[in-house]
């Protein structure tokens, strides 16, 4: 079971964490990396099912791979790299919809949503030109009130 898989399943439909089993809401199948296999097809794995974060096991759980890994140690892969990340921002941005529209406009889960996707766009952009308006600039054309939520109290 994921971060995302406890916000998005769990906390984001307001069930409370002590009555809820993990198999009702982890992601499935649970696919898991073998540690011998190649970088790329591991990232193929993760473009090809949406996956971000998977267990590498060879008896044992040896530790969890994810996508930030595979992005910061495949140098040769950019191809791939964009893929992976402009997958990853569309997620985030559906994500952030989701629950900007169940939580509200002005919730701090909506404005935390969009801090997530401002963090993943701003590792896509790196490489490419900067875009007009951020998809939080964007989201926020459509509901202008969203942005008096992202002014936190430090």
């Amino acid at each position: 079971m994921t971060e995302s898989d406890f916000v998005y399943k769990v906390i984001v439909h307001g069930k409370y964490p002590n009555n809820v089993r993990v198999y009702e809401h982890m992601t499935k199948p649970c696919i898991v990396v073998n540690p011998q296999l190649a970088l790329e097809y591991v990232a193929r794995l993760f473009a090809d099912h949406h996956l971000r974060p998977a267990p590498v096991i060879s008896g044992d759980l040896l530790g969890i791979i994810s996508l930030t890994d595979i992005l910061a140690r495949s140098s040769s892969l950019e191809k791939l790299r964009t893929i992976l990340l402009k997958q990853e921002l569309q997620d985030e941005m559906k994500r952030a919809r989701i629950i900007c529209t169940e939580k509200g406009v002005n919730s701090s889960e909506c404005s935390g949503a969009w801090d997530l996707v401002e963090e993943v766009q701003a590792i896509a952009h790196q490489r490419a030109k900067k875009p007009l308006k951020s998809a939080f600039e964007e989201y926020c054309d459509e509901y202008p009130e969203a942005e008096e939520a992202r002014v936190y109290d430090l």
